[in-house]
């Protein structure tokens, strides 16, 4: 089992309407994925809207990283607070276009933490130097 696995969301059989999900982020979770970020403690809340086959997952994610700086490669802390939308639908075939992931039937889940950690990443701003 991966440590990953605990952000599986179930698309089979379950009703996701006004479902919440909320995970705490913390080490762990950053060095599973190998990213930029190996360092942080994010609670992240998950909210989920369903109509039919297509999910509408809000994303909210508060707390602090730690990346290295830029020029100095000195540990950064960068607060980090973004609210950010993901739609799922279920097809035959796994694609990711732009605002939009479809899983295949088969698979029946999606797993949200590559998500999540784009998300976070994609919240940080680009340049990231110690003053």
């Amino acid at each position: 089992m991966s440590r990953l696995d605990a952000y599986k969301v179930d698309l089979v059989g379950s009703r996701l309407q006004g479902s919440r999900f909320e995970w705490d982020l913390d080490d762990s979770f950053f060095s599973a994925i190998d990213g930029l970020i190996q360092h942080g403690n994010i609670h992240t809340t998950v909210e989920c809207q369903s109509a039919g086959s297509t999910y509408r997952f809000q994303i909210s994610s508060v707390g602090k990283v730690i990346v290295p700086c830029d020029r100095c490669l000195a540990d950064l802390e960068l607060r980090i607070e973004t609210t950010d939308e993901l739609l799922v639908r279920e097809g035959s075939e796994y694609s990711d276009e732009g605002d939009c992931v479809t899983v295949p039937e088969a698979d029946g889940f999606i797993n949200l933490s590559q998500f999540i950690y784009e998300f976070i990443a994609l919240s940080m701003p680009i340049t990231l130097t110690k003053r």
